[in-house]
């Protein structure tokens, strides 16, 4: 039984550290494609219940927060993450960490720094954001 365990311990860290890896991708390429204006990234990227809850307290749905992004509503110009916390609990994860932002929301330029809470799912091979909240915070 110990031996059993034991060689199944490192494939169960080798799956775990594989998910990390495409999490922490899935939010590198959900930050170019929020730059970008990449509507059809986000239509896949995010989960069809999938709720945005920004740094003032409102939560907009997925389709309001896409049609912000098509619109040019907003237009980031640059995100860049601290370091990401990324837990796995099979096929869910929890990911947490700070964007440094800055672009235009609405015709103003602005920079900010967002701490991040990201809840995500893995569903048809690949992982989808469910829910997010941002908190305003002085950076890194």
């Amino acid at each position: 039984m110990t031996l059993a365990m034991s060689t199944s311990l490192p494939a169960a860290a080798q799956t775990e550290d594989a998910a990390r890896r495409q999490i922490a991708r899935a939010e590198d390429d959900w930050r170019k494609a929020r730059i970008a204006g990449d509507t059809a990234f986000l239509e896949r990227f995010y989960a069809a219940e999938g709720r945005i809850q920004g740094m003032d307290g409102k939560v907009q749905s997925r389709a309001a927060d896409i049609a912000l992004f098509k619109s040019g509503k907003i237009k980031p110009k640059f995100i860049h993450h601290g370091p990401l916390d990324i837990a796995v609990y099979g096929d869910t994860a929890v990911v947490t960490g700070v964007d440094h932002l800055g672009g235009t929301a609405f015709g103003r330029y602005g920079e900010m720094y967002l701490r991040f809470t990201d809840v995500l799912i893995r569903r048809d091979g690949r992982w989808q954001l469910v829910v997010q909240q941002t908190t305003p915070t002085s950076g890194f």
